[in-house]
């Protein structure tokens, strides 16, 4: 495939995505709770599932490919059953930080860390240490807010300390906005009611989970000597 045509397929791809998640955030937004919003929000995790299915050469998109059906399920059960979809999110999470792998210099990855566990903590004290969040809620949350934090933390480790490339940094910010997107969750759902608080749940969310998927992406140059190959070990032989 030609470069032109991988843009041409990139822009249809990221139209689709960007029109089904909008779709998704205006029927939150007029229709919340209704089945139109359960099965249409769905649709944006789909695509970058499918997309990710068909691209997904190396060891970190192939678990953030996990972590994305994760997600996707998570997305299809949190609704009806909020501790499964919980469970399927810190599934997720954990495809997430085994993709980005340990981090060669544990010294260096400690600072990193440090502000993604201090809002964990303190995102831990607003629902559960001061018991705002319903007491059987509380060990899964606890487990979730550790899953989530390690992930963030991890990512900002790569964005900043090793590899520090590009692509790293958009996979932090994927994961910066996907905390924020929980975050928005537990306090809309026990704290405050946040107006509009479901459109700034899902459009934070389906930008977290679009910069994850595209931090995580094989580099574009690794992608077209890929292509090459496969369209060279296809041509006929010339004898």
């Amino acid at each position: 495939m030609d470069r032109a045509s991988s843009r041409r397929r990139e822009a249809l791809f990221f139209a689709a995505f960007l029109a089904s998640a909008v779709a998704a955030c205006l029927l939150a937004a007029l229709a919340p709770g209704s089945i139109a919003v359960r099965l249409v929000k769905l649709v944006p995790l789909v695509l970058l599932c499918a997309a990710r299915l068909r691209e997904r050469r190396g060891r970190l998109a192939g678990l953030v490919g996990l972590g994305l059906l994760a997600s996707l399920l998570a997305d299809a059960l949190i609704d009806g059953v909020f501790v499964a979809g919980l469970g399927a999110f810190l599934v997720a999470h954990l495809f997430y930080l085994a993709g980005m792998g340990l981090p060669k210099r544990a010294a260096g990855a400690a600072l990193p860390m440090l502000p993604a566990l201090v809002f964990g903590g303190f995102m831990w004290w607003i629902l559960v240490g001061s018991s705002r969040a319903p007491e059987a809620l509380h060990v899964p949350i606890t487990a979730y807010a550790i899953a989530i934090s390690s992930m963030l933390g991890r990512a900002i480790g790569r964005a900043f300390v090793e590899p520090k490339d590009h692509a790293s940094r958009v996979l932090c910010a994927g994961a910066l906005f996907f905390v924020i997107s929980d975050s928005l969750i537990g306090v809309n759902r026990w704290v405050y009611p946040v107006p509009l608080g479901r459109v700034w749940i899902l459009s934070t969310y389906y930008v977290g989970q679009y910069l994850i998927f595209r931090g995580s992406a094989p580099p574009q140059s690794e992608a077209e000597d890929a292509e090459g190959r496969v369209e060279t070990n296809h041509s006929p032989q010339v004898t």
